[in-house]
Parts: C-alpha cells; structure tokens; sequence
C-alpha cells in the first residue's frame, strides 16, 4: 500500500514534541510506513543541538527565561514560538545509505514552491560563503547549502538523524519573529504577507503528497508509540540529566 500517514498535532512542551518524534523513529519498522508528521510548541522554547554545551545558551540574552530542550539530532539551537515544525520519518533498508540526503531537497523545494503561490521569493542557499571558524549559536545564523532564504535570511532549516533501518528529519519554518529571538525575522516580517500554522500546513501537505506520490491516511500515534513517546519524554528529554549532559 503505498500510504504515508499523516499527524497533525496541537502545540505541545518541547519535551513530549521531541520525545514523540523519537518514538516514531524508533517504530519506524513496526509501523511500516513513512510519517508526516506537523506540530507546534506550548510555549516559546530553545531546543540545543545535539552537541552544543548548555552553558551557551545563556550567551543567548533574549531567550534567557525560555524553556529549554536537547535535541537528538545536530546543529545551532532554535528558538521554537511563531514557526511550525515538521518531521518526516520512514523505514529504509539502509539508514547509511547517502541517497536519503535527498530529502532535504523534496521538502525546501516543495516549501519554495508552496511560498511562491503566495508571491514570496523563496530559493536555496547553495553553498554560502565562508563563515568564521566559529559557528554561531542560533541554528538560523547559520548557512547550509539547502537552507531557504527569503530576501538574504534563512527561513526553513532541517537536520537529520539515523537510526538502525529508519531515518528523522525534522525542520522549522519561521513565519513571525519571536521577541525571544529578535534577531531572526520571520515570513510575515520579511514579506508582510501573514501566512497561518493551519494555512501552510495544509498547502505544503499537498505539495509533499505529489512529490512523494503517496496517498494520506491520517492515523494517530499506535499504542506502543504512545506509551514509548510517554518513557522516552520522562527518561530522556524531560531529563535534566539529557538536557544538562554537555
């Protein structure tokens, strides 16, 4: 059957979001097919890369009393408020395999064409300039070749990560500036064009459907994805131990 299911969720804590990716992640081969999955977060809050230091986010003065999650998956911090954030989970053969970096492509490209319906002039980074030796902090100062830029800002990142014979990538698409990261402008505030969580959600749900060539089948997280997402959030990403851990 060649389906990908579809979840929708309602804003949640940093914690169960990240915590409800992983559990689909590490499901992936029970549940058998791809997830497309679009959620938002309770309160603004500043996810850590991977392997970036907690103490760095107090260089951060405008998100100083934000929550603050670790991610599973690399890169620059983000300051999670007026976005919304996708994930994309599937079972693969071979999660090393190279040809899945591709979907970094599928989901920018498909974005740049949904914001052009909107008269937004989206492209690729390609590849940036020369940075200095040190990456800044905040994962949307940063520049990868597939990034989204709108009028010379990044507007829609993504990372990955592998697991076993699954793979996660996840992404934000920042639609206002948060007064927690004043800094990064958003859609509404580079275009003056205010486009909704639902609105783009929707729009870029059908493009990703034709790129993919799959039918939707809107199912909700199975028993033992829930129960995994509930032991992963208290073990880990609710943890202190995980969130102070570099």
């Amino acid at each position: 059957m060649n389906e990908m299911r579809l979840i929708v969720d309602p804003p949640a804590l940093g914690s169960w979001n990240m915590a409800v990716d992983e559990a689909i992640l590490r499901n992936a081969a029970e549940t058998g097919m791809p997830t497309l999955r679009f959620y938002q977060w309770s309160e603004p809050t500043l996810s850590l890369g991977y392997f970036q230091k907690y103490e760095d986010r107090w260089q951060h003065e405008a998100s100083r009393d934000c929550a603050c999650v670790r991610r599973a998956s690399g890169g620059g911090a983000i300051m999670h408020d007026r976005e919304l954030t996708y994930s994309f989970v599937a079972p693969v053969h071979d999660s090393r395999a190279e040809q899945f970096t591709r979907w970094f492509n599928i989901f920018h490209e498909t974005l740049i064409a949904v914001l052009s319906d909107w008269g937004i002039n989206a492209h690729l980074s390609g590849n940036p300039e020369p940075g200095s030796p040190s990456d800044p902090f905040l994962c949307f100062q940063r520049r990868h070749e597939v990034d989204v830029i709108v009028d010379r800002y990044k507007v829609c990142g993504s990372a990955q990560r592998r697991h076993q014979v699954a793979i996660l990538q996840h992404g934000s698409v920042l639609l206002q500036q948060s007064v927690a990261a004043p800094e990064l402008p958003g859609l509404c505030d580079l275009t003056k064009k205010t486009i909704s969580p639902d609105e783009l959600t929707h729009a870029w749900c059908s493009a990703i459907k034709k790129k993919f060539q799959r039918s939707y089948a809107e199912k909700p997280l199975t028993k033992e994805e829930y129960r995994s997402a509930q032991t992963i959030d208290q073990e880990k990403f609710a943890n202190k131990a995980w969130t102070h851990k570099r």
